[in-house]
């Protein structure tokens, strides 16, 4: 056995989207590749110095100013870097600036994994100097929908001291609160074109939805409402609440507002309809158990991808509540199953993730050992000194010390710094770990994957595989 690649593998959570993304390419490097991984905050750039490894794994390079850095950093030091798209649904219409927070509008990964083929053949024709890098992977996040177990209505509802309900309907929000604070109006003038006019029409749109929405709770007493704000609707720093088109119904006897600490996939398996905005969390409805999905749009005449096809759409409370009356009276929603939106699903399902048979992150580890397989072996690394992640490295560190949450909330200055230090040590990832690695082995040995992942002839299946 020869000794194990070296990957550091960088995270801004303990849980949550990118966790889902990259664990189970972490599982098949553990158990397949013969890595050792080791994880680090995203604050801690200056881990790459100290540990010197052979590859950095990402779940995405424009995400973030600091997810760019990292992947920059890497490179310059001689060191590969691979990474996979965190939001790979994008819109090939022009309208979405696929750079993100890419400001050397330079590629430092080895490979661009893209979700589809049909966001691969578009960047492919932007910006072609690029097309050898780009394969086709599908998306890692989606394995889950066919590997995992998740928790039940029932022991959900029990947790929670909420059995006395029976029925359940979700809601995954938008991103309306970013209207409401620095950051958030940054990241809305960054994405579009007319921002002015775009904050009025998310403000309108926002009470309008927060309307139906209550109507809604007040007409059904005898249902469970979970309200799910939208995960990137604040910025980190962001400790106070924001207004969002939930935030004022948090208090009705049969609503649950969640803001964090709760995965989305939970949520979406104990309801028994999903609704949304807008949200790629529908199509992760349809993928578990083919759940019925809703999209309340006041206004549905606003750019968005093609995913919104597949739900059964309402403008008001009165067509919301014939569908859930039809719902609970029939068991199902007959608009929503018509053979049109039965196969419009399949396509959506298709044109975003291309595969749905949670062999994804294989795909996506297949590029990984070729890249693994070119790595030459040097213990002698020299990596250049950055001081500026030296010293929030070493603020992390120090700062651990004398943490207090309670007392850093109070102190404007440091409770912009609460989310990393409650987010560094990464103890639900342990957890999930442990929880997912289960999961994985089992599918392993249903699907007899650790023999034929030997076999030539299933890669190359694998990889040439068509929808």
């Amino acid at each position: 056995m020869t000794d194990k690649t070296k990957i550091l593998c960088f995270l801004d959570n303990d849980y949550g989207r990118d966790v889902e993304i990259l664990m189970p390419v972490i599982y098949f490097a553990e158990k397949h590749l013969n890595c050792n991984i080791e994880l680090a905050f995203i604050w801690e750039i200056h881990k790459i110095y100290t540990k010197k490894p052979d590859l950095v794994l990402l779940s995405n390079t424009v995400g973030s100013a600091l997810h760019f850095k990292i992947s920059k950093y890497a490179y310059e030091n001689h060191i590969k870097v691979f990474a996979l798209i965190s939001e790979g649904n994008y819109r090939t219409d022009g309208t979405f600036d696929y750079w993100g927070h890419n400001t050397d509008k330079m590629y430092y990964q080895e490979y661009i994994c893209h979700w589809s083929e049909r966001t691969c053949n578009f960047l492919k024709k932007e910006i072609p100097q690029y097309k050898d890098k780009m394969v086709v992977t599908g998306a890692t996040g989606f394995d889950r929908y066919s590997i995992y177990n998740f928790i039940s209505k029932k022991e959900y509802l029990k947790n929670k001291g909420l059995s006395q309900y029976k029925k359940v309907i979700g809601y995954a929000g938008w991103s309306f609160g970013k209207m409401y604070y620095k950051q958030g109006r940054k990241n809305i003038n960054f994405i579009f074109k007319n921002p002015n006019t775009t904050i009025e029409w998310m403000e309108k749109q926002m009470y309008k939805v927060g309307d139906i929405l209550r109507k809604t709770i007040e007409n059904n007493p005898d249902i469970l409402f979970i309200l799910k704000r939208h995960p990137n609707e604040t910025n980190e720093s962001i400790t106070k609440p924001v207004m969002n088109e939930m935030i004022r119904l948090k208090d009705y006897p049969n609503v649950l507002y969640i803001t964090e600490n709760e995965n989305i996939h939970d949520l979406i398996n104990i309801s028994d309809i999903w609704m949304a905005f807008e949200s790629t969390t529908t199509m992760e409805a349809w993928l578990l158990n083919k759940k019925h999905t809703i999209l309340i749009n006041p206004d549905t005449n606003f750019n968005r991808d093609k995913l919104y096809q597949g739900s059964l759409i309402v403008h008001n409370s009165q067509e919301l509540q014939r569908a859930i009356d039809e719902f609970y009276k029939k068991g199902e929603i007959p608009a929503f199953n018509t053979k049109e939106k039965i196969k419009m699903r399949k396509q959506l399902i298709f044109e975003t993730i291309e595969y749905d048979d949670g062999l994804n992150h294989l795909r996506t580890g297949y590029y990984l050992k070729k890249v693994i397989d070119n790595i030459q072996p040097n213990n002698n690394k020299k990596i250049r000194f950055h001081l500026k992640y030296f010293i929030r490295y070493a603020l992390v560190y120090i700062g651990k010390y004398f943490y207090n949450k309670k007392l850093f909330l109070k102190l404007p200055k440091f409770r912009k710094t609460v989310w990393i230090f409650e987010r560094f040590e990464f103890k639900k990832f342990w957890i999930l770990k442990e929880k997912y690695y289960k999961y994985l082995d089992e599918f392993y040995k249903k699907n007899s994957l650790n023999e034929k992942i030997k076999q030539k002839e299933f890669w190359e299946k694998l990889i040439n595989q068509k929808y």
